[in-house]
């Protein structure tokens, strides 16, 4: 058997050597792939790569028929250098998560970036209130890390709930409100007690931005559904893009429900249906044919919530 090394020579040479028909004739599996993706994604495909020994020449021979190739980042819609490599599924999973690792770690670096400058901000306007250092709350000078600690929110996140003009005491009180909507043991929550955590800790914060008014209505099931039926919508529409939404054959089948989008969508399904019959004005929606209309509407709740009733649709009953 020829190794990587070899097989990489022999391609290189009958990349030069053969003719475009003889390239496609021996390399048969790989210009198949290249020709699903010419038809699959049309406009979809860098220039460079509308050429199949070009496409070939970076992509390299497909190791075997348990290879697929895959986007590097699941969100590109455009294949091109640099962009894909054959994986197998395992490889492919593995990928997927560490990619969404990195995302997410980058996206809270991006965040902390955003909380640092709204307290900069807050803190050169006359008269805000000031977490610099110590602060008053309970007729007592506090450091902001006691008052992170008596809201269980991290530090960085008080530049962000702390509203213009308010107290340590206000956001106190306002916790005190979030704590009594919690319920640790509702059906709809994540098993794994590390994201259940992590989603109580995201409730306490969203909750401190809520408008007074709203506090009752912005439950932690409204803000599960806020977070996962937009995350159910576009895992939708990149299967339906794949056309794997309602797949013909058992391929195109087992092709679907080995989908990361699939997995992620039939993960969050059940557990939004049975967190919809807890607010009575989503429960005759359905999540098979209403999802974008429900999407919305509680996307425009959440802003209706956080930034007072003059910004709703005058259609929208949510709150």
């Amino acid at each position: 058997m020829a190794t990587e090394v070899e097989v990489d020579d022999i391609l290189a040479k009958d990349l030069v050597e053969l003719s475009t028909q003889d390239i496609h004739r021996k390399y048969s599996a790989e210009a198949s792939v290249h020709r699903n993706i010419l038809i699959g994604r049309g406009t979809g495909v860098a220039p460079q790569w509308r050429d199949f020994k070009t496409f070939l020449g970076e992509v390299g021979q497909r190791p075997s028929t348990d290879h697929t190739l895959v986007l590097l980042n699941r969100y590109e819609r455009t294949y091109g250098p640099g962009r894909a490599r054959w994986m197998t599924a395992e490889e492919q999973a593995a990928h997927e998560e560490e990619f969404d690792r990195l995302r997410a770690e980058q996206q809270r670096e991006e965040q902390l970036l955003l909380h640092k400058a709204a307290a900069t901000k807050r803190a050169s306007t006359p008269g805000a209130p000031s977490f610099g250092q110590w602060t008053p709350m309970a007729g007592k000078q506090v450091a902001y890390t006691d008052v992170a600690k008596k809201l269980a929110i991290p530090v960085v996140a008080l530049s962000k709930t702390m509203p213009p003009g308010a107290s340590a005491d206000e956001l106190v009180k306002r916790s005190a409100t979030a704590n009594e909507l919690i319920n640790e043991n509702a059906s709809w929550l994540p098993p794994d007690p590390v994201r259940k955590s992590g989603f109580f800790e995201a409730y306490r914060i969203w909750h401190l931005q809520v408008q007074p008014q709203f506090a009752k209505a912005a439950t932690p099931t409204f803000l599960f559904l806020y977070i996962a039926l937009p995350v159910m919508k576009q895992c939708r529409d990149e299967l339906v893009d794949l056309d794997l939404w309602n797949p013909l054959g058992q391929r195109a089948l087992n092709a679907r429900d080995s989908h990361p989008s699939w997995k992620k969508y039939t993960e969050f399904m059940p557990r939004a249906q049975v967190a919809m019959m807890e607010i009575p004005i989503y429960a005759t929606y359905s999540l098979l044919s209403d999802l974008d209309a429900l999407c919305e509407r509680i996307i425009t709740a959440e802003k209706r919530f956080r930034e007072g009733p003059q910004k709703v649709i005058h259609t929208h009953r949510a709150a």
